[in-house]
């Protein structure tokens, strides 16, 4: 069967596009032109073409330009063998790659970190449209209105949340005064389209957002629902529903989304109910994973074909062969590690210590343990024999979990009253209740807190410290929280290092159109970036 070729932003995909299998589904017309007519024929096209699929990848380099990371110092245990080997000035290549673009919010990040993020999100785009596009006219039985209708919440669903990714990445966050500025450009068509196109608008692009989460929405009110955690269900809608809302400080819309959706998932995973000694565990036995599926009932969406890994921060075991990479931050003021109270179970629950702390056994050494600070994201790491399973059994993809509606309800409640609003410290109290050593956790009180700013900050502290290292929710979120002054220090060996400053509203959190997309799209023009200079 011979196959049509198409071309999105310079990058060739096949008219597999159209298909995911071409025995039974597919119609041909002309010879080549394949067309889709019925339900059963696009529901696979769009599962395989309008869902992330690596989406993990295409945006591990964004915790670079966030206080998440900081670059230092791999330390080792002294008694390790290999410790003859390292070179301490040695830069982790392996793991660092061209991260120094990111971590130095570089001009032209662009030029060398071509990671495919808006390139991929139109391809899917696409796929959306074709879907959407083809609804008034799809064949199908009476008895599969249902599942016309879950098609159509699903194709609405995931163009919505593909063009939310792009102009939280691409333009200013949202506000009254950024809404006449230059988003990203829309693109509605079910055909490549090569003409000439501008950018629209960050309200325009918004108003299709909300448009089409509102027909998502209705839609799976009277859809055959999927119990799928891999496809859109009805929670999931209503999550990125609540999301949506939350980044245009819509607080009425945050608090009718999230109660809705408590209604379908209110769980919340009990740390305090696994062994401690699992928490943190290798991967290579049996432990704990709070993205895992089968156990964790909060997930209620999860995506990717390939396991969620932080490719720019260094391993745990890079510290045997390479003195300098990137780590979690926990050094530097304002760490993500630092912010952990005592008896904060997510503290060993999310992250594997470096090398267990050793007693010294040199009578010329310090008789006292080595203390190590560098700690490895294990939210998303596979146990064992996870391979071995169903892919529903263990999800270690990207997922949405029901804490981020009940972080997104909690600063609603705060920031429409401007009070320190009693069900907010609810939905707080019941979170960090199961997140903390039963012996060490007290609940917040109204009088712990000044005044309502005072709580916000506690919100956004806790969201930083429940979703660290999803998706790119940290480099998103200290966008719409003011584009603060974060500090990088660059080392250029063990003990010498250059500090790069991203100001606070400094254009650099608005990345680059990319170069595939500007050379061919004349009418598309680029973002203005700094040029970030360091300081000694």
């Amino acid at each position: 069967m011979k196959n049509k070729y198409l071309y999105i932003n310079g990058m060739l995909l096949s008219a597999a596009l159209l298909m995911g299998s071409c025995n039974d589904y597919l119609k041909e017309d002309s010879g080549d032109l394949l067309i889709p007519k019925k339900v059963e024929e696009y529901s696979p096209m769009l599962y395989a073409e309008g869902y992330p699929s690596s989406f993990n990848s295409d945006v591990s380099w964004f915790c670079l330009m966030t206080d998440d990371v900081e670059m230092g110092q791999l330390e080792i245990d002294p008694n390790s063998p290999n410790i003859k080997d390292r070179v301490e000035d040695a830069f982790d290549l392996l793991h660092g790659g061209n991260g120094q673009q990111a971590y130095t919010w570089r001009e032209d990040i662009e030029v060398k970190l071509i990671d495919g993020f808006w390139q991929k999100r139109y391809e899917n785009i696409l796929a959306c449209n074709v879907v959407i596009d083809a609804l008034p006219t799809m064949e199908y039985v009476e008895q599969d209105t249902g599942k016309y209708h879950y098609l159509a919440a699903q194709a609405y669903a995931l163009r919505a949340y593909h063009y939310w990714c792009l102009v939280n990445t691409y333009a200013l966050p949202y506000s009254a005064e950024n809404l006449s500025k230059p988003g990203v450009v829309l693109r509605t068509a079910p055909q490549i389209d090569v003409a000439p196109k501008e950018r629209a608008s960050i309200g325009e692009v918004y108003r299709l957002i909300n448009e089409d989460i509102q027909k998502a929405e209705q839609f799976i009110e009277i859809s055959y629902i999927s119990g799928n955690k891999h496809l859109l269900t009805k929670p999931a809608i209503l999550l990125l529903a609540s999301r949506i809302a939350l980044f245009q400080e819509d607080w009425d819309e945050v608090i009718r989304t999230g109660k809705l959706f408590l209604e379908q998932n209110s769980a919340i995973f009990d740390l305090t109910t696994v062994d401690t000694t699992l928490l943190g565990a290798d991967s290579n036995v049996d432990g704990f994973s709070i993205m895992d599926g089968k156990a964790n009932e909060e997930i209620v969406f999860t995506f990717g074909n390939s396991s969620t890994t932080y490719d720019y921060l260094s391993m745990n075991t890079s510290g045997s062969f390479y003195g300098l990479g990137f780590r979690t931050s926990c050094k530097e003021e304002g760490s993500l590690i630092g912010s952990y109270e005592e008896g904060d179970l997510r503290k060993i629950a999310y992250f594997k210590k470096d090398i267990p702390a050793k007693k010294a056994e040199s009578f010329w050494e310090e008789d006292k343990p080595h203390q190590y600070h560098y700690y490895y994201p294990v939210k998303y790491r596979r146990v064992s024999g996870s391979s071995a399973e169903k892919p529903n059994d263990k999800l270690y993809r990207e997922n949405w979990r029901s804490v981020e509606v009940m972080l997104n309800l909690a600063e609603a409640y705060v920031r429409k009253t401007n009070t320190v609003h009693p069900e907010a410290l609810e939905l707080l109290n019941n979170l960090r209740r199961k997140r903390f050593d039963q012996n060490l956790y007290v609940d917040k009180q109204a009088s712990d807190f000044q005044g309502s700013d005072d709580l916000l900050k506690f919100i956004w502290a806790e969201r930083r410290r429940e979703l660290c290292f999803e998706e790119a929710m940290r480099f998103w979120d200290l966008r719409r929280q003011g584009m603060p002054q974060i500090v990088h220090k660059w080392y250029s060996s063990w003990n010498i290092y250059e500090t790069y400053v991203l100001r606070q509203g400094s254009p650099n959190y608005v990345l680059g159109i990319p170069d595939a997309e500007v050379n061919y799209n004349e009418a598309c023009f680029d973002n203005v970036r700094e040029n970030i200079v360091a300081n000694q």
